[in-house]
């Protein structure tokens, strides 16, 4: 993902300030029940702190990043989420002014799916101005840093100056829904990181004989693209990030891509020396039917798991080669 959308996540407040949280606050019932309520897609406006930080000259491009990014994400919200969700056609969008107006009515006839910032809870006396990208399906009368339900978003280069890809968006769509749908049939609530834990464990096997595409700066420093394919011992190509985008899209039989999506913030409180980074999971996903077939989740903040025990011991070594490991 382009580091303006993590950016524009640093300085805006679009919507009330949400933390790295993943729990899902909507039960079983009420998901249930949220499916059904006509679905408000929320579009961002420009924020006035974000413009005031952004006036002067010598942030001029920073400025012109920002704008374009409000256009290009609400342009693209607004088809893909009509592409890929599925809950309900009565669909509508409103900007995050005409939501909060709604709020103030007590209105609970919506659901909304909108765009939200995981900030920095704080831990161990560091805060840090971080935050996690995510996309939140929630009751119109939810906090929004209570969401009923939210999926982070992936973390791409991409060649066009956006921030997502249709491929991004469909993803995230997609397994949000398919979370959501696993909540409801098993009456448990599952946040995304064990279900995306749960269905790598139950899928892992149908990894076997796919080709697995991977970007190519996906590769780790030092080793190289000939040892990578040796290691997984089976169909393993290097490719640009539109051909792997075209691939999830197109449904491509047979064929599985490698995903990355921030999820969290480790710190660090030696003495004087204070620190703190976003850790990322890799995520691996079938084409064809967007089912996840392995996730791995490294660091200290490991609310997942590492299923890298549960493949062959090529498909080990090429984790290891792809920086999966």
């Amino acid at each position: 993902m382009k580091k303006i959308l993590f950016y524009i996540l640093l300085l805006t407040s679009f919507v009330s300030k949400a933390q790295v949280n993943v729990t899902f606050y909507g039960e079983p019932d009420e998901l249930k029940q949220l499916k059904t309520r006509p679905l408000i897609v929320e579009t961002l406006e420009e924020d006035p702190d974000v413009l005031k930080k952004l006036s002067k000259p010598k942030k001029a491009e920073e400025l012109a990043d920002y704008k374009k990014f409000i256009i290009d994400f609400n342009a693209d919200f607004k088809i893909y989420a009509q592409k890929y969700w599925t809950f309900t056609d009565k669909m509508e969008f409103k900007t995050s002014t005409e939501i909060e107006a709604l709020q103030k009515t007590k209105s609970k006839e919506y659901a909304v799916l909108r765009l939200i910032q995981l900030n920095d809870k704080g831990y161990w006396g560091i805060k840090t101005n971080q935050s996690i990208p995510a996309v939140a399906f929630t009751r119109i009368e939810s906090n929004v840093g209570k969401a009923d339900s939210k999926i982070y978003l992936p973390s791409r280069n991409l060649n066009n100056d956006k921030s997502l890809s249709e491929a991004d968006y469909k993803y995230a769509l997609l397994i949000l829904q398919a979370n959501v749908n696993w909540i409801i049939a098993n009456d448990k609530v599952l946040n995304f990181d064990k279900y995306a834990e749960k269905m790598a464990k139950e899928n892992v096997s149908k990894l076997k004989g796919k080709t697995l595409l991977v970007e190519d700066n996906m590769l780790a420093k030092g080793r190289t693209k000939e040892a990578a394919k040796q290691n997984y011992g089976g169909d393993l190509k290097f490719v640009s990030e539109s051909e792997l985008s075209d691939a999830l899209i197109n449904k491509a039989k047979n064929t599985a891509v490698v995903y990355t999506a921030p999820y969290g913030i480790v710190k660090s409180n030696m003495g004087i020396v204070q620190g703190s980074t976003i850790v990322y999971f890799k995520i691996i996903v079938d084409c064809e039917t967007n089912e996840i077939l392995w996730l791995y989740m490294p660091g200290a903040m490991n609310w997942g798991a590492n299923m890298s025990n549960q493949l062959t011991e090529g498909e080990f070594k090429v984790m290891a080669d792809l920086k999966i490991i």
